[in-house]
């Protein structure tokens, strides 16, 4: 329906007075933000060819201060912590950060951009405590088209999670091509593949990407769901991740997430994941890009674990690069 000439008139009336009232009235106001109630927060996660680990750590307050020194302290230790498929389960155990330098970088890349590090080695970490496989049953991990049932016995606490790994799917090609803004040519360029969607319906990705054999990075972005692609093909730029720690800082928009001509082998690694662990993502990535805008809206993050917070998700995983100077 048409707006008449009147409703114009008086939606202008509106926001001029709107503006004036904003203007010329300021108050301070003070906001009491109560204690967050005492929870635990999970992270865990299960990947086709790796073993599955799982961070159990407290909450903190929002507006709170976390000293790198005392991150230890927010690692919750004496879990019993279960992970089942089919008829075979393991129970994991409990390690130091010591431990990181035996993890897959993939893993050491999601602790590091959890806590905002810019890490050189596993050596710059903090304390940390983390659950995994025993040495000697290295044989249990992720595999395609299998579910993954968590359990956590933590004090009286008994916390639960399923996921699943779907069938995973890969780009046809991948090509590399000039950035739109040709006078940025010289010094960057795009990664881009052609992906064909299945035809069921209900296909979620996330991605990682890596350059010249360096660790996993991530975008701003990294999930992304077939609501307006299903079954069909289509190119898909792949953006380059942003560098450890540097999410919450300045961003250049213009080159974010190009690749630079000193980039030689371009890698990427694309996940199936189930639609919890999707939304999850997406609402932590949406959470995160709406910090700081006066404007934004707030988007709650979605959990998919019972009895506590977090994720417990699976990754259906395929990896290929291409070589500018094969």
């Amino acid at each position: 329906m048409k707006k008449t000439f009147i409703q114009y008139v008086s939606l202008l009336a509106f926001c001029v007075a709107a503006i004036v009232l904003y203007t010329s009235c300021e108050k301070e106001i003070d906001i009491n933000i109560d204690a967050p109630k005492n929870a635990l927060v999970v992270e865990g996660h299960i990947e086709n060819g790796l073993p599955p680990y799982v961070l159990l750590t407290k909450n903190s307050a929002f507006f709170g201060n976390i000293d790198i020194n005392d991150i230890a302290s927010y690692f919750v230790s004496g879990a019993k912590i279960t992970v089942t498929t089919d008829n075979d389960s393991v129970q994991l155990q409990e390690y130091s950060s010591a431990f990181l330098e035996l993890l897959p970088d993939s893993v050491v890349l999601a602790l590091a951009d959890q806590f905002g590090l810019d890490i050189q080695s596993v050596d710059d970490f903090p304390p940390i405590i983390i659950y995994t496989v025993p040495f000697d049953e290295t044989d249990f991990v992720g595999v395609i088209g299998k579910s993954y049932d968590l359990r956590i016995e933590i004090d009286d606490k008994i916390i639960t999670s399923t996921t699943t790994l779907p069938e995973p799917v890969f780009f046809d090609s991948l090509w590399i091509k000039p950035p739109a803004n040709p006078a940025l040519a010289d010094s960057f360029f795009q990664f881009r593949g052609q992906l064909k969607d299945p035809i069921a319906p209900g296909n979620y990705y996330r991605y990682f990407t890596q350059a010249d054999g360096g660790p996993w990075l991530l975008s701003g972005q990294t999930v992304f769901d077939d609501g307006f692609f299903n079954g069909k093909d289509f190119q898909i730029f792949i953006p380059k991740g942003r560098p450890i720690g540097s999410f919450g800082g300045d961003i250049d928009f213009e080159t974010d997430g190009l690749w630079t001509t000193q980039d030689t082998v371009c890698t990427v690694k694309l996940s199936m994941i189930d639609k919890a662990h999707y939304e999850f993502w997406r609402t932590l990535e949406a959470n995160r890009s709406s910090q700081g805008n006066p404007f934004g809206s707030v988007v709650y993050v979605k959990s998919n674990v019972k009895g506590a917070l977090g994720i417990w998700g699976g990754y259906s995983s395929i990896t290929g690069s291409y070589n500018r100077f094969p």
